[in-house]
């Protein structure tokens, strides 16, 4: 097997070039043989302590077993401290997946071609591989919740725990995905959280897949998709037996597919560009926006020249960044580029999302991100959501990728102004993206849950709500629920909260008068724990400005002049931590909740209070300007207008030293 224990067999064979990758297990990199100059993949899998090694061995003597023309060839194996080195052959024309990243969609004859030649190989798997690989997969995946994806995954698989074991048949769905992912750039479900996706394959009801547009391709293509997606195993063709069907058996199938493929990537310039669709239209960005929809907001005099001070101060805590601002600006957040440091304020605004370097406030450059209205904006892990467009729905915005594109807009690329055709694109790898299922999404809330870690996003459509969880290692929110029922209108108040004993929030969207004894409000929730008795009926409702979760059983509820501290079933909360009761003398717009301070803004200011003592900890008061709060998420943003000129050019404000707690 060529399994050396140490280290000096790896370095009498290998040298490492440089890491190609990561997965599931570990590490890839690109190798060379020491003494035949031969290329070769070093997958090193770091080994933790309990992991069966015997297991392992067998899953190297299968791989070892299996010899054939498709399949990568197998090196040998070196075990070095507590890593295991897997040598392989070196693919260095890429994934199918690097490939219709660069040239979209495969065509049937492409399709057909690699069908076929993976089917060849699934004829040399045997029942009791399946054994093995189970135990290889249980070995190392007890390290982690969730390993790998779902979407390929036969709907055997998905209920094995329900059903019992599965065979080889399981392959044959998976090439039957995998001819649908190179139709249409992603797997069937790729929108919906992995664990959503589990549970509805694992359901009676479930239905295979099939291609979305009837009739773009050929009657065998439909039909080898319907045949290889058998929802019984039973019923499922074995792979000698798909080998016969006309999908994979036509003529032309030859090594030259493959090559005028690789060539389309290598040189697209050389192929066919895709073809365009309308704005309205519009799916996503592969690498930029057209250089026309790149727009600057940049206002001479500066705000300051290079020798004055940075700032210009309102009051005692709020410093100016920008003055004269002509954009209708709705909301606001910060961000901070992982590579430059450079601080970002990033607006939502009715002509498209904008941002503004902190660090160049010399420059009072204002530059357009992404061309359509927006009215959210929320940011985890250097992606942007946000509600945006003509009919609101939320996006996705690679934010190091946009900002790698302002510094370059010139480029002639043939994915600025060119789109995938029907309006399909490889959503893993574009800059901006829709969120399917969230047209006529009006409102968002984001909540964070202490005691699991998870994050979820929750959207409120026309007719109900949708649940969206963060999922890390697709780096997005992937769809968990969806409820229909009708919203209050307007929706005042939406607002997750966070229950210890309950995986899901509820959600908050009213405040209505006290109903019980030492009540002093009662919140109106969705249990999205439950399939039914989601909504019970409203009480008379009360005008609530905000509510915040602050603690486990701590809200804070905002009504005209009033903030109250209450627990989660509407009652006062009274402790040496916090009042239960801030009064203050002007009707509260909003609220910002610090660490141990509470800024609520009116017309004409701010007045920040302490949580501890109802003391006033800073104040604005100008009765000249009209003052609204844009952001809170990480820094506080705020604008101000003439109060006899409300049209006019805004200034814009940061709060200096300070950050949003909760």
């Amino acid at each position: 097997m060529n399994l050396y224990l140490g280290r000096k067999g790896f370095y009498t064979d290998f040298e490492l070039i440089q890491r190609v990758g990561s997965g599931t297990y570990g590490d890839v990199y690109k190798a060379r043989n020491i003494q035949t100059g031969e290329l070769a993949a070093v997958k090193i899998i770091k080994l933790e302590p309990g992991d069966d090694f015997s297991i392992i061995q067998q899953e190297i003597f299968m791989v070892k077993e299996c010899m054939h023309h498709n399949i990568v060839a197998y090196f040998g194996s070196y075990l070095c401290r507590d890593k295991l080195w897997i040598c392989m052959e070196y693919c260095g024309g890429g994934s199918l997946q690097d490939i219709y990243h660069v040239t979209g969609p495969l065509s049937e004859l492409q399709i057909a071609y690699v069908c076929r030649e993976t089917i060849q190989i699934l004829s040399l798997v045997v029942p009791a591989d399946f054994g093995v690989a189970a135990k290889i997969t249980a070995t190392i995946a007890k390290r982690k919740s969730f390993i790998g994806t779902p979407y390929w995954m036969a709907p055997e698989v998905a209920a094995v725990e329900k059903n019992g074991g599965y065979n080889q048949l399981c392959d044959i769905w998976a090439v039957g995905i995998t001819s649908i992912e190179l139709a249409e750039l992603q797997p069937p479900m790729f929108d919906l959280h992995p664990m959503r996706a589990l549970f509805l394959m694992s359901k009676s009801s479930f239905q295979p897949p099939k291609l979305k547009h009837k009739t773009k391709w050929t009657t065998a293509f439909h039909n080898f998709v319907k045949v290889s997606l058998t929802k019984n195993p039973k019923k499922r063709p074995t792979a000698e037996k798909l080998l016969m069907h006309l999908f994979v058996g036509q003529t032309g199938l030859t090594r030259r597919v493959a090559l005028e493929l690789l060539d389309k990537m290598n040189n697209p310039d050389n192929h066919q560009h895709f073809s365009e669709v309308d704005d309205d239209d519009l799916e996503c960005w592969v690498l930029a926006p057209p250089t026309d929809w790149i727009d600057k907001v940049k206002f001479e005099p500066p705000l300051r020249k290079e020798t004055e001070a940075h700032i210009e101060m309102m009051g005692a805590c709020f410093s100016k960044v920008f003055d004269g601002c002509p954009l209708n600006i709705n909301c606001a957040t910060s961000w901070i580029h992982p590579d430059t440091k450079d601080q970002y304020l990033i607006f939502g605004t009715e002509d498209g999302i904008y941002t503004l370097n902190l660090n160049e406030l010399h420059e009072a450059t204002m530059e357009q991100l992404f061309p359509r209205k927006c009215t959210w904006l929320y940011i985890i892990n250097n992606n942007l959501m946000s509600l945006s467009g003509k009919t609101f729905q939320l996006y996705s915005h690679n934010l190091i990728g946009l900002f790698e594109q302002l510094k370059k807009p010139g480029l002639a690329s043939q994915f600025q102004t060119h789109r995938f055709p029907d309006k399909m694109l490889p959503r893993r790898f574009a800059l901006t993206t829709k969120i399917p299922d969230t047209k006529g999404c009006h409102k968002c809330c984001i909540v964070r849950n202490p005691y699991t870690g998870h994050k979820y996003l929750c959207g409120a459509l026309q007719f109900g709500i949708i649940l969206l969880q963060w999922y890390e290692p697709m780096q997005r929110f992937m769809l968990i629920k969806h409820f229909d029922f009708p919203l209050p209108s307007p929706l005042k108040v939406f607002e997750m909260l966070v229950v210890p004993e309950q995986e899901y929030p509820m959600v908050c969207i009213a405040v209505s008068q006290a109903t019980e004894p030492g009540q002093v409000v009662r919140f109106e929730t969705i249990n999205l724990n439950s399939c039914s008795s989601w909504f019970t009926e409203m009480g008379s409702t009360v005008d609530a400005i905000h509510v915040t979760q602050l603690e486990r059983d701590t809200l804070l509820v905002c009504l005209d002049k009033n903030l109250k501290i209450v627990n989660l079933q509407g009652r006062l909360k009274s402790n040496k931590k916090l009042a239960s009761e801030l009064s203050f003398d002007f009707t509260i717009g909003s609220v910002v909740c610090l660490q141990d301070s509470v800024l609520a803004f009116w017309k004409h200011g701010m007045q920040g209070k302490s949580f501890k003592s109802n003391e006033v900890t800073q104040e604005i008061s100008d009765p000249s300007r009209v003052f609204r709060l844009l952001g809170s998420d990480r820094v506080v943003v705020l604008e101000s207008r003439p109060t006899d000129n409300p049209t006019a050019l805004s200034n814009l404000y940061i709060l200096a030293g300070h950050e949003n707690s909760y």
